[in-house]
């Protein structure tokens, strides 16, 4: 409360002479111009100016009409002058930071510490940056630098939730997502980073999902956050797997389809138990559906034989199938006989060229005499079984 009350009694003095001030403030860097001054002494003076205005509108509410024009005239201008080199930029960026972070602690209304907040995060994704190229590292080394910025405007939204109402420093429900938005968006950026190196690619990854993951074991998490989360960290982690094994330079389907397979099954049958209203379709049809039709379209489009995995697929479904109808879940059951057929097709076409035709022609003829047989029976047997795979959940 003190500190914020000397943030505002400063405002206000600045803002008693609003009036007149604009056209003082304007004249100082041209008049630092006129004299010769040497660089940064003008565009310091533009951006300082520019920021105090900008400040005094946030922190008071006065003239606003009057002081935020005037500090994107100088400000902007000011800014783009610092730039000519590193340590003006990181001069700039840390001013920027922490002229954020004021406004997102003693800004009002609500919206305005929010854009504050917004603002130091920005500010600070480009110091970080900025500061790790002036340290003679890469862009992909720069990638953490930002990520870390990520990480922390991650952990501290909820900490700028508003605890009462009007309290210091609070964004609301609303400005806590739009800074966890935030600290999404600097991850992807951090991604970007890596300038398509699979490897810097995956560490970013892994550590932003380590970083999410952090997140969820938080006590005061409400449970749809929580779900997000976990979903966003076991994302981040299963991108950051895949690019290790592209890396590696791993070409077997299953080492990329399989975990993510594994992934949705684990959440669908969590899904399934909170949830016993919940369709098999819905929780587990996904997951079987990543799981069966990458590896069932290679067998059925690729030339080559593949045993194993034509060998390993069938047993697979056969298990699937067995599970489902164990448990009276119709998704397994379907799915697993709908990659049970085409691969049994595929493998009787295999068999075609190796058999002798005569063999073909007299198992079907006596499959024939024995469906003609007990056609009936059979109509009725099928007759049940679609009636028992439609009650099945």
């Amino acid at each position: 409360g003190f500190c914020r009350g000397r943030f505002r009694g400063f405002a206000g003095a600045v803002g008693g002479v609003g009036t007149g001030a604009p056209f003082g403030a304007v004249a100082l860097p041209v008049l630092a111009e006129a004299a010769g001054a040497p660089w940064p002494v003008v565009p310091a003076t533009a951006f300082g100016i520019g920021l105090a205005a900008l400040l005094t509108a946030a922190l008071t509410g006065a003239y606003r009409a009057v002081l935020v024009p005037l500090a994107v005239v100088l400000a902007v201008p000011g800014f783009g002058g610092l730039l000519a080199t590193r340590a003006g930029t990181l001069a700039a960026l840390g001013v920027l930071v922490v002229a954020g972070a004021v406004t997102g602690v003693a800004g009002r209304p609500a919206v305005v510490r929010i854009v504050g907040w917004l603002g130091a995060v920005a500010a600070a994704t480009g110091f970080a940056l900025v500061a790790s190229l002036t340290a003679g590292q890469s862009l992909r080394t720069g990638a953490f630098a930002v990520l870390a910025v990520a990480a922390v405007t991650l952990h501290a939204a909820p900490l700028l939730r508003v605890v009462r109402s009007g309290g210091p420093g609070g964004v609301g429900r609303a400005g806590a997502w739009a800074l966890e938005a935030a600290a999404q968006a600097v991850a992807l950026l951090a991604l970007l980073l890596t300038g398509g190196s699979l490897r810097h690619a995956a560490a970013v990854c892994v550590l932003w999902g380590v970083a999410v993951a952090v997140r969820v074991l938080r006590r005061s998490e409400s449970p749809g956050g929580r779900r997000v989360l976990a979903a966003v960290a076991a994302g981040s982690e299963l991108v950051g797997g895949w690019l290790v094994l592209a890396a590696r330079g791993v070409v077997v389907l299953e080492a990329y389809t399989l975990p993510a397979a594994a992934l949705a099954l684990g959440a669908g049958l969590l899904a399934l138990r909170r949830r016993p209203g919940l369709t098999s379709w819905l929780t587990l049809g996904p997951a079987l559906g990543a799981a069966f039709l990458p590896s069932l379209v290679s067998v059925l489009v690729s030339g080559e034989p593949q045993p194993w995995r034509r060998l390993a697929l069938g047993a697979a479904a056969v298990a699937v199938v067995l599970g489902g109808a164990a448990r009276r879940w119709q998704a397994p059951v379907v799915l697993g006989s709908a990659t049970l057929v085409p691969l049994a097709l595929h493998e009787l076409a295999r068999g075609w060229d190796l058999l002798p035709r005569w063999l073909f022609l007299g198992v079907g003829g006596l499959l024939l005499i024995g469906l003609a047989a007990t056609y009936e029976r059979r109509r009725r047997d099928l007759v049940r079984l679609r009636e028992a795979v439609a009650r099945l959940g």
